[in-house]
């Protein structure tokens, strides 16, 4: 006949069960947070004056002040506007004609130099101001207005027509120069260099612009 199990075997039984159900129990997960660290987002803002313009906006900005935007269609202008004869003064070097340019002359003497150039553009180019005005930018003059331009030109003939002399005294730099409006082009005639040799070749750039015969196809 078996043994009956005494109270302490049933006490260790039941303490047996105990600890494997707490076993048991210790296996089911407990939820778990985590903390997600806040993202960092920085934002790399350019330095004053090192803004590089988009393509676009930098092709949309023209031509450096001072100079004359090249349009399609002047250079072929220039051409169908025919040429001119002229007398080259004393001293002075003749240089191949180019481009847009329909004479190109150059005078060194003991002040510095000086380069004359003439071209023609159809239209007025912006009209009178507008293209003074583009001259005066390049010896880095201020502009003038309308009322002022009678300070700095005046009325001459070039070819037998009505023409317009100038005169931009600048600092380093100084033009003389000469409008022709002609059969819906406007020429240009502009002697530009250090000051003291332009304003002491005054004379011959006028003897210049008296020999200029343009050739005029409409009469």
């Amino acid at each position: 006949m078996a043994d009956l199990p005494t109270s302490s075997s049933c006490a260790r039984l039941v303490a047996a069960c105990l600890g494997l159900f707490a076993l048991t129990g210790c296996d089911k997960a407990e939820p778990t947070s985590y903390q997600i660290p806040k993202e960092e987002r920085s934002v790399q803002m350019p330095m004053p004056g090192t803004t590089t313009p988009p393509a676009s906006a930098a092709a949309q900005a023209g031509p450096p002040k001072g100079n004359m935007q090249i349009l399609p269609g002047m250079a072929e202008a220039a051409q169908a506007a025919g040429g001119l004869s002229y007398s080259v003064p004393a001293g002075w070097t003749e240089l191949p004609a180019s481009g847009l340019r329909k004479a190109t002359l150059q005078v060194t003497d003991e002040n510095g130099s000086g380069e004359l150039t003439v071209l023609v553009f159809p239209g007025d180019v912006g009209g009178t101001l507008a293209n003074i005005n583009r001259w005066r930018g390049q010896i880095q003059l201020a502009p003038v207005t309308e009322a002022e331009l009678a300070t700095i030109s005046s009325p001459y003939p070039i070819s037998k027509h009505g023409g317009l002399y100038v005169q931009l005294n600048g600092g380093a730099q100084s033009i003389l120069g000469g409008l022709l409006p002609f059969h819906d082009s406007t020429w240009f005639f502009k002697f530009i260099g250090d000051s003291a040799t332009v304003l002491a070749n005054e004379t011959q750039f006028k003897a210049f612009l008296d020999s200029v015969v343009l050739e005029d196809h409409a009469h």
